[in-house]
């Protein structure tokens, strides 16, 4: 179930012509000067400061007198807008502004639960308007990094597999050999089209919208089935978002994952390191304001930390890490 979905350009100078006033605008603190001239001086603006659950369900309760919600920014901005919508049964319209996540084209919230994610509610967006102009101004390392939540098909479908084979599989989400393939397609087109992605030309982000909008829509179609969009690279950036309670740039920080995690499964670990280098995501940890005594901490608690939380079976309930490992990463990522 994919969204109502336009690409195109000057989109949010028809957006008082379209949502339902009066609306109330969730954004973040340093983009609002650059928007808000496309608004009213009354428009009422929330900037969204966290993404925990208790702290957006005490912010529901203090909000009234509006008749829909406009979501503008990344990640952070859309979940907040998604979950609002969902609280409150309010329309919302989506104005992503860089790509650095799939988060505009899901229907549930990433909110943190007692420090983990979590993905909740059920929203449906009036639109998502992708206007290239905008997403073409956020800095490119943002929008790049969102390559993140689409190679991560690729190990995704990797631990689909090692679970399939250890014969660990939910019942609900068995193999399924069609939903992997187009996974592993979409992937492949970024890796194929690299250079279009590293310059952010029109042809390269009409790509990774195709991809993203998989990534969201079909985690819906296929019963809430992750596997084939997502595995171990994820649960290394929870892990380290849990473990240092850092905040990272998701995509940035799911790179490093990705590359963790093939090297765990021993598959393209080469090819998935270099492409990232190509289009330009540094996922050196100090990049990302961290280090590598705490990457080599979430990883040697990853496994306690998958099991305590829940979260889904895969390579990371069996894998021990040693410094031969963490060596050998090194090496690779300050290469």
């Amino acid at each position: 179930m994919e969204f109502n979905t336009v690409v195109g350009r000057n989109l949010l100078e028809e957006i008082n012509d379209v949502a339902h006033e009066p609306f109330l605008v969730i954004t973040m603190d340093d983009l609002w000067p650059i928007y808000k001239k496309y608004f009213e001086p009354s428009t009422k603006v929330i900037f969204v400061e966290s993404t925990d659950k208790n702290i957006l369900d005490d912010l529901i309760l203090k909000l009234n007198n509006f008749s829909s919600i406009i979501g503008i920014g990344g990640g952070q901005a859309i979940d907040v807008t998604k979950y609002l919508s969902w609280k409150m049964n309010k329309p919302f319209f989506q104005f992503p502004t860089s790509l650095s996540v799939d988060a505009a084209f899901g229907h549930r919230s990433a909110v943190r639960i007692e420090n983990v994610v979590r993905y909740v509610g059920w929203s449906i967006p009036e639109c998502v308007f992708i206007d290239l102009d905008i997403i073409k101004s956020a800095p490119k390392k943002i929008n790049t990094a969102g390559i993140g939540d689409i190679l991560c098909f690729i190990t995704g479908v990797m631990d689909w597999q090692y679970a399939r084979d250890k014969g660990k599989l939910e019942k609900q989400w068995e193999y399924d050999e069609r939903l992997a393939n187009i996974s592993l397609s979409k992937a492949q087109a970024v890796i194929d089209e690299y250079q279009e992605i590293k310059e952010m030309t029109d042809k390269g982000i009409k790509i990774m919208i195709d991809a993203l909008k998989w990534g969201g829509s079909s985690y819906c179609s296929s019963g809430w089935n992750p596997r084939h969009i997502e595995g171990v690279e994820h649960l290394i950036f929870y892990s380290l978002e849990y473990h240092t309670k850092k905040k990272f740039l998701h995509g940035q920080a799911v790179c490093l994952g990705i590359i963790i995690g093939s090297m765990m499964h021993n598959q393209r670990s080469e090819e998935l390191k270099d492409i990232i280098n190509k289009i330009g995501v540094d996922v050196k940890p100090e990049s990302m304001n961290t280090n590598w005594h705490e990457v080599k901490n979430c990883l040697v608690n990853l496994k306690n930390f998958v099991e305590t939380s829940k979260l889904m079976w895969g390579i990371s309930n069996d894998y021990v890490f040693n410094d031969h490992f963490f060596d050998d990463l090194i090496q690779k990522i300050e290469d």
